[in-house]
């Protein structure tokens, strides 16, 4: 394991990485620099130890991680991360030395991210076999640590954050019912939701429109004086 990763300067002028917001490039930076990595770019490294180190909170860090940091792979079910560009980014080296590490890194970490690794570098991959990939992959849903300031949330479906034990909102659809709603309705329509669908099944494409919708109704309600049911929604 090296002692330090000098990374190349133009990664500042890399059009990826431009693209990239705050949190992504102090994740991007930190995969690249911590004391873990690798001469292949693949290690182990938990996103709860990624979280204490930078900084971004743990939910925060497994979805950029799951959907937004381009040139980065993650192995959730392994805990092993594929810096795609890290022999691209990192000053050289011997290259019989770069070989024997990647052959030791191979025996050492046992995910399906070899397989893009042979993909993009196969020129550093002689010796090296495809591993298996889950059935399931990229569909588990993941499990995150989180404290109690948090509440109930805490798991990403794709890239909505659940709220108590079924209702699923983006970030920014959460953030714009609390600017339309107020904290406490939002909360409330969340809850009369998460009831609803534990006792009925989930019907809806979209609980963000859902949750609008039946205010819309409740708001027709007072101005009529006519009942309405949630189940029309």
């Amino acid at each position: 394991m090296a002692k330090y990763r000098p990374i190349q300067i133009r990664i500042w002028k890399d059009p990826d990485f431009e693209k990239y917001s705050a949190n992504m490039k102090l994740i991007f930076i930190y995969l690249c620099t911590n004391e873990l990595t690798t001469e292949s770019g693949i290690y182990a490294i938990s996103t709860k130890t990624i979280s204490q180190e930078t900084g971004i909170p743990q939910i925060t860090v497994n979805k950029l991680l799951a959907n937004g940091l381009k040139n980065i792979a993650y192995d959730f079910e392994n805990n092993c991360v594929f810096i795609k560009n890290f022999l691209k980014y990192s000053v050289g080296g011997s290259p019989e030395l770069i070989r024997k590490s990647i052959e030791n890194n191979y025996k050492e970490f046992n995910t399906y991210l070899w397989n893009e690794f042979i993909k993009k570098y196969p020129e550093k991959s002689k010796g090296l076999e495809r591993v298996d990939e889950p059935i399931e992959k990229g569909s588990i849903e993941i499990d995150i640590e989180i404290d109690n300031r948090n509440n109930n949330r805490g798991i990403i479906k794709g890239e909505k954050t659940k709220h108590l034990d079924n209702v699923f909102l983006l970030d920014e659809e959460y953030q714009k019912l609390i600017s339309q709603l107020g904290e406490s309705k939002t909360k409330d329509m969340i809850e009369k939701l998460d009831l609803y669908i534990g006792s009925k099944g989930d019907k809806y494409k979209s609980h963000y429109k859902t949750i609008l919708n039946w205010v819309r109704m409740e708001e027709d309600k007072n101005d009529t004086g006519i009942k309405t049911n949630y189940k029309k929604a």
